[in-house]
């Protein structure tokens, strides 16, 4: 059982990293901390920065892993996983691409779980459900991974292999972690979260229909106290330096930010960004 003087803690690491943790159990989504430039993942191969991985976890307190739950296998959320798996232990949970990854770095099949919509996967006190969706709009990379993927590799390889949320629930509370800018319609219906971590990649430069319909069968779905907003930052800045938004030829975060703003000041919900290694209690009172 969870220490009762340790409550759900929640720390971001940019993009859609979230480490989760109730003192006893730990979970991750994605776990990207590398974050290599844009030059080289537009001109080269890359791979997982060892040492990055190592700083960040140490910066984020992160000592222990009972397991990370890959959104999709876009480089950006998958390729770091194994070598955070092989750092700290626990198992990487994941589409059949995803566990591609995690062959290709040499992981064995005993810390491999394949997930699918609609699975429960217990993790100490919390229970993971498991969402398929779809990618924001845009995918450059659709497909899958077919076979055991080594790095250095093109970040072309990394297909997204299926796309994925998580409904993270706790004796104390509930997290919905929704990666990608997308829905399907009814999908979350009857799904309630008290904090929604919510994908905003590429937002700004949809239609404004877009963005209604995301807002509707979304975040109206999960009607959450707490909305943390995610994906809005340069991945390919590293994590030492301030997180920034994506360049304006991919992303409009200004024009998300007033769409986000109205919203929620019309329905009464709150909207909060996370900094990167700042840790929060979601369910204190």
């Amino acid at each position: 059982m969870a220490d009762d003087d340790r409550p759900v803690q929640c720390t971001y690491f940019g993009t859609t990293s979230v480490f989760v943790s109730d003192g006893t159990a730990s979970i991750f989504t994605d776990a990207f901390l590398s974050r290599p430039s844009l030059l080289r993942v537009a001109l080269g191969r890359i791979a997982p920065d060892r040492g990055r991985i190592s700083q960040a976890l140490a910066w984020g307190g992160v000592q222990r892993l009972d397991g990370i739950f890959v959104a999709h296998s876009h480089h950006d959320h998958v390729m770091d996983a194994p070598e955070v798996i092989r750092q700290l232990g626990g198992t990487l949970y994941g589409s059949e691409s995803t566990l591609n990854v995690g062959r290709g770095a040499g992981l064995g099949e005993d810390s491999l779980q394949l997930i699918a919509d609609g699975d429960e996967h217990p993790v100490g006190d919390f229970g993971v459900r498991v969402f398929e969706g779809l990618h924001s709009p845009g995918n450059r990379y659709p497909g899958t991974i077919d076979e055991p993927l080594t790095t250095p590799a093109r970040a072309s390889s990394y297909r997204d292999g299926g796309c994925y949320s998580f409904h993270i629930t706790h004796p104390t509370g509930s997290i919905f972690i929704h990666p990608s800018a997308n829905f399907v319609p009814d999908k979350f219906e009857g799904v309630r979260a008290d904090v929604l971590y919510l994908g905003i990649g590429a937002l700004g430069a949809q239609p404004e229909h877009f963005r209604e319909g995301y807002w509707h069968h979304v975040v109206e779905a999960i009607r959450p106290k707490l909305i943390i907003p995610v994906h809005w930052d340069n991945f390919m800045h590293p994590l030492t330096e301030k997180l920034r938004p994506m360049p304006a030829f991919m992303d409009r975060l200004t024009d998300t930010k007033r769409f986000l703003e109205r919203k929620s000041t019309r329905d009464g919900w709150t909207v909060r960004f996370q900094g990167p290694f700042e840790t929060i209690t979601p369910f204190a009172s």
